[in-house]
């Protein structure tokens, strides 16, 4: 039987990874339950069990940088989950800013109509975060350096200047393509912010 005591030392071991809260739980669920198997089955000690548990968690709990753009270290089984979300949120974000993109060629006005109200939905979402204090004006500064934008800024950087050069007009806001990339990278500003006023983890804090 594991005390008070003990499972506040698991606790306090897992909290030194820097884990969210929900995986924190799970980890200290596993750890908890195979900590009690390890001593019923081989007559350890709690110390004896948690120093062979916590060998085999080493991998998954080894402390490692959260994405190729992230200046964060985090556990590598935060790492996994992260680059999850990640995956669904450039996905959806491609989607939707494709399906948007395809409305200019059945009407240019009925494109600039979308754009305004993606842009309108994440001023919404923006001001909600503000208003309810989801996040403060420097947290949102720091979501700039968010590796999802970091990726788009770069992307940006390469497509502007060859569409410029291939359409013969350097005014960036004109070339169909360009609009895209800005229109992608707001819907991920927007799920960014979805995402943490529902205290999910998105490497936003």
């Amino acid at each position: 039987m594991i005390s008070v005591e003990q499972e506040r030392k698991v606790e306090e071991y897992l909290l030194m990874k820097k884990l969210s809260h929900n995986v924190l739980m799970e980890v200290k669920d596993h750890f908890l339950c195979q900590i009690s198997e390890a001593m019923q089955n081989n007559k350890w000690s709690f110390y004896e069990a948690f120093a062979q548990i916590e060998m085999q968690w080493q991998y998954e709990l080894e402390m490692v940088k959260a994405d190729i753009f992230s200046f964060r270290k985090i556990a590598r089984i935060e790492k996994k989950i992260l680059q999850t979300k990640f995956k669904k949120i450039v996905y959806s974000s491609l989607l939707f800013s494709g399906l948007l993109g395809s409305s200019a060629f059945i009407s240019e006005e009925v494109f600039f109509y979308s754009e305004m109200l993606v842009l309108l939905f994440f001023v919404f979402i923006l001001m909600y975060n503000f208003i309810w204090k989801k996040m403060s004006f420097r947290e949102y500064q720091q979501m700039s350096l968010h590796p999802l934008l970091l990726r788009n800024i770069g992307v940006a950087v390469l497509v502007f200047p060859i569409v410029g050069y291939f359409s013969g007009t350097f005014d960036f806001w004109k070339p169909i393509l360009n609009q895209l990339v800005i229109l992608y990278s707001v819907i991920v500003q927007i799920q960014l912010l979805y995402f943490r006023a529902k205290k999910i983890n998105v490497l936003l804090s």
